[in-house]
C-alpha cells in the first residue's frame, strides 16, 4: 500500500511544478492587467521590495533580494528607468552610493500589480474557498520565514 501510496504522489506535477505553476498564472495575470492599460511591462523582484522601502534600496540589496547578480539586477532596474517606474538618487549615507526607488509612475503601477494580484486571488477564492487560501498564505509564509 506504500508504494501505490508513493505512486500516487508521483503522478502530475509535484511540489514545485505546482508552485511554478501558480506563480506563472500570477504573472500572466498581471501582464495581461498592464497590457490591457497600456503600460509596459514591470519587474515585480523590484517592485515588490521597494513597497516596504519608499526611501530606496542599493542595487546591491536589491539583487541579494531577489536572489540574483548585481549584473542581472541593474538590467532591470535599467529597464524599468527606461519606463519611468524607478529612478536612482544618491545615497545621503554615502555619497558614493545610489539609490533605487520607485517615481510617481513606479507608485501607480506597483498599486496596479499589486491590485491585480489580488484579482486572482478573489478568483482563487472561487475554487477552492477563502479557508483554502488563506491555509496557503499562511503555509507559504512559514516556508519563506
Amino acid at each position: 500500500m506504500g508504494e501505490e501510496l508513493a505512486e500516487d504522489l508521483d503522478k502530475g506535477p509535484l511540489l514545485g511544478g505546482l508552485l511554478r505553476m501558480a506563480h506563472q498564472a500570477v504573472v500572466a495575470h498581471i501582464a495581461s492587467g498592464f497590457e490591457a492599460a497600456g503600460l509596459p511591462p514591470h519587474q515585480p523582484s523590484v517592485t515588490q521590495q521597494l513597497w516596504d522601502r519608499p526611501e530606496g534600496m542599493r542595487l546591491t540589496e536589491l539583487a541579494a533580494g531577489a536572489g540574483t547578480t548585481k549584473q542581472s539586477m541593474g538590467e532591470l532596474v535599467d529597464q524599468m528607468e527606461a519606463s519611468g517606474y524607478v529612478e536612482r538618487i544618491r545615497d545621503t549615507t554615502d555619497g558614493r552610493a545610489r539609490l533605487v526607488r520607485l517615481t510617481p509612475r513606479g507608485w501607480e503601477m506597483a498599486r496596479l500589480a499589486r491590485r491585480l494580484v489580488r484579482d486572482i486571488r478573489e478568483q482563487w477564492v472561487g475554487k477552492v474557498g477563502a479557508e483554502g487560501i488563506r491555509g496557503m498564505e499562511a503555509t507559504l509564509r512559514g516556508i519563506v520565514a
